[in-house]
């Protein structure tokens, strides 16, 4: 008896094990896609990515959220000091000027105003550096932009000379917030370089003067004391990777719109190398490329021998000479250490190359011999 109901235990256990692979079976079938498992695979990849994506961008949206607060937040802490320090008339004054909504006067300071007067009333040596208006304002004219980042570059660009004007005076009040203000020199200096990235596909070039100004206010907010006491290795790490990218799209841009677009681009390094911060960082990543070219140079001269042709990058060749343009400008004013390896290395790899590439070769021993001479 007790066999025969183990028997049956047993029968019953087998029945319910084939009917559950059985249903497991036919709901392995019904979510199957019907072009088989590579393109499920392809389908769950493809809506992973997109759910990353949406991550990212969710992320990227809450950081900027809580800048934006963060700078809203230093400026009303300099506000109040200000207040305090100057008196009540004065304050009151400031206040005000922070309550502008102009929209022709947020139109002038968005750089876009091609009124010389305008242009020289901000960027004058005694002249303030803009009206002082917060960058969360709402009035911004954003029918002429093109891209999203132009807002961004505006927004953060208006924060930076707000910052600049209200902490005339007070140096010290920047050191405990430097964070802030590096986070926002990152933001700002990306927003710059996305547009050049757009330009190197083939993107019209708007606003450039905007662009330029907008890297006049990055070199002069790092020039200000107590910057660089907020200053991370993340920050800097951030600032040498755009610099490299700017560098990467000015050797590399053969699009029709390559003249303007690298004057506009050789503007743009040149006025962040006006600020201690960043030149003597931007020289080293020039010589470098400089060098590093050189070096393919001759790598090149050495496989024509064999191969009897030529296989010179043309494009970064030509675009060096902007670089050379740029290491010249930044070789007149010398008030920093730059590493005399470094125009050892021009110097050396200069003369192998002045029979195949005489000019590239002249320019090399010129930049070398222009930074050796500032250490004499």
């Amino acid at each position: 008896m007790e066999e025969k109901s183990a028997s049956c235990y047993e029968g019953a256990v087998s029945w319910y094990m084939r009917v559950s692979k059985l249903a497991v079976a036919v709901a392995v079938i019904k979510i199957s896609p019907s072009g088989g498992a590579r393109q499920f695979a392809e389908s769950l990849a493809d809506r992973l990515r997109q759910q990353d994506e949406g991550w990212r961008s969710t992320a990227q949206s809450l950081h900027e959220d809580v800048l934006r607060l963060r700078q809203e937040l230093l400026l009303t802490r300099l506000l109040f000091k200000k207040k305090s320090n100057d008196g009540p008339g004065h304050g009151q004054e400031i206040a005000k000027e922070l309550s502008q909504d102009d929209p022709q006067q947020l139109k002038g300071d968005s750089g876009c105003d091609t009124d010389i007067s305008s242009q020289t009333q901000i960027y004058g040596a005694q002249a303030p550096c803009l009206p002082l208006t917060p960058p969360n304002s709402q009035n911004f004219s954003l029918q002429d932009r093109k891209w999203h980042q132009d807002h961004s570059l505006l927004k953060h660009m208006q924060f930076l000379r707000c910052l600049s004007g209200l902490s005339r005076g007070c140096e010290s009040s920047l050191c405990p917030d430097g964070d802030v203000v590096w986070d926002s020199v990152v933001q700002l200096l990306d927003s710059v370089v996305e547009v050049f990235r757009q330009a190197h596909v083939g993107q019209p070039l708007h606003h450039p003067e905007q662009l330029h100004h907008a890297t006049q206010v990055v070199a002069q907010t790092l020039s200000r004391g107590g910057t660089q006491r907020g200053c991370s290795v993340q920050h800097f790490s951030k600032v040498d990777d755009l610099l490299k990218e700017m560098i990467n799209l000015l050797l590399t841009n053969q699009k029709l719109n390559s003249f303007s677009v690298h004057g506009v681009l050789s503007e743009c390094l040149l006025a962040l190398g006006g600020s201690p911060v960043v030149r003597a960082a931007l020289v080293q990543l020039l010589m470098s490329q400089i060098i590093q070219l050189a070096q393919q140079l001759w790598d090149t001269c050495e496989r024509s021998r064999e191969a009897r042709h030529h296989q010179v990058d043309w494009i970064c060749y030509e675009n060096s000479f902007y670089v050379f343009w740029l290491l010249e400008h930044l070789a007149q004013d010398i008030d920093y250490n730059v590493n005399k390896e470094r125009a050892i290395q021009l110097e050396t790899k200069a003369f192998p190359l002045a029979d195949e590439f005489p000019l590239f070769s002249l320019y090399m021993w010129r930049i070398a011999g222009l930074f050796r001479a500032g250490h004499t």
